[in-house]
């Protein structure tokens, strides 16, 4: 069998958040590779996560919707980029049980693991807010929360936010908390986010608080 063959680009910033998409969202088969998200609140990231695709590698990456549910897909199928992109650190099948974590070529560069990280909180991560009365006054507090099945991946994540100087805890197995005002300040100005159903949430919270984010 011939295989259609693909750009093979050099490892990059925008690589490595595309890895991140797809270890949290993502599944690899043996010839199509799909990225699953909730259709109301995170079509803008689906369309970021397609336009990824065709920036590297030349390809259309349609959204298909599926019925009756809110969901949409991104779909590639190509034989030539399951095999790139296993080559490349992603587990091809079930990923936690094929051990997904940040490969190697990203976990060594700074700008890499930001990257995907980056990639990964946008799929699996969410910023809450939470509320509660003292003495009949309201407070409410920012946070945020990755969530994975995958240890080491969960592991991954946790440190690589400590590499850029922010203070994570985890009281449960699979969730990875930030709570501090301040690190999420700094998270969003050094590692960002290409998800606008996180950016929007954030700046109401810092806007109505502070007067910015920035």
């Amino acid at each position: 069998m011939t295989l259609r063959s693909i750009p093979h680009p050099r490892v990059s910033s925008d690589l490595a958040e595309l890895l991140g998409i797809l270890a949290g969202d993502g599944h690899v088969g043996a010839y199509q590779i799909t990225m699953t998200t909730n259709q109301s609140t995170d079509f803008d990231h689906a369309l970021h996560a397609s336009s990824l695709f065709n920036k590297l590698f030349g390809i259309s990456a349609p959204i298909r919707f599926k019925k009756g549910k809110n969901a949409c897909v991104v779909v590639v199928s190509s034989r030539a980029l399951v095999l790139f992109l296993t080559k490349k650190g992603l587990v091809q099948g079930h990923k936690i049980r094929g051990g997904i974590s940040m490969p190697p070529w990203v976990r060594r560069h700074k700008k890499y693991r930001v990257a995907f990280i980056r990639g990964l909180f946008d799929t699996d991560g969410s910023v809450y807010i939470d509320t509660h009365r003292i003495s009949g006054r309201e407070y409410k507090n920012i946070g945020m929360a990755f969530t994975n099945r995958s240890l080491p991946l969960l592991a991954d994540f946790k440190q690589a936010v400590v590499l850029v100087g922010l203070h994570p805890t985890q009281k449960t197995q699979y969730t990875v908390f930030l709570r501090r005002e301040k690190d999420i300040r700094r998270y969003f100005d050094v590692v960002g986010s290409s998800n606008p159903k996180h950016t929007r949430k954030v700046d109401r919270y810092f806007s109505s608080r502070h007067g910015g984010v920035g």
